[in-house]
């Protein structure tokens, strides 16, 4: 059995295509190996096709559980009413909407907060057009 890749990641992109904010974005966060959680099924299979963004998957580890979020445009159920400055400070802080901290794994904002603002402008712009899944 091998890993289901994630569409369009195949090739590598070419560094035209790089300029173009979406493209880029969908670029950083196949690198940061996004989908790889928020693609899962909650029974622990990739599923790009119809799990894309949705999230449900449940981690276990020491710092108890943790549920992958839905970021597809989704107004209730993802994040499709944030807004980008929301989308940018969970990425960069580490926290919810609400002002929850992210639990391991998520907890990645060490990193996003290195990145420039133009790579996360184009993060946010590839997050948007995630399509809504409830």
């Amino acid at each position: 059995m091998h890993a289901e890749l994630v569409p369009d990641a195949e090739k590598p992109i070419a560094e035209e295509a790089l300029r173009d904010p979406v493209k880029r974005g969908f670029y950083l966060a196949t690198i940061a190996h996004c989908m790889e959680c928020h693609g899962r099924r909650p029974d622990d299979v990739q599923d790009y096709k119809n799990a894309w963004g949705k999230g449900g998957y449940v981690f276990k580890g020491p710092w108890g559980f943790a549920v992958t979020s839905n970021i597809t445009s989704h107004p209730k159920s993802g994040i499709g009413a944030w807004t980008d400055a929301e989308i940018r400070r969970a990425l960069t802080h580490g926290v919810s909407r609400d002002g929850r901290a992210f639990k391991q794994p998520m907890a990645r904002q060490d990193y996003f907060s290195g990145m420039t603002d133009a790579d996360l402008d184009a993060l946010v712009a590839w997050i948007r057009t995630i399509p809504p899944i409830e």
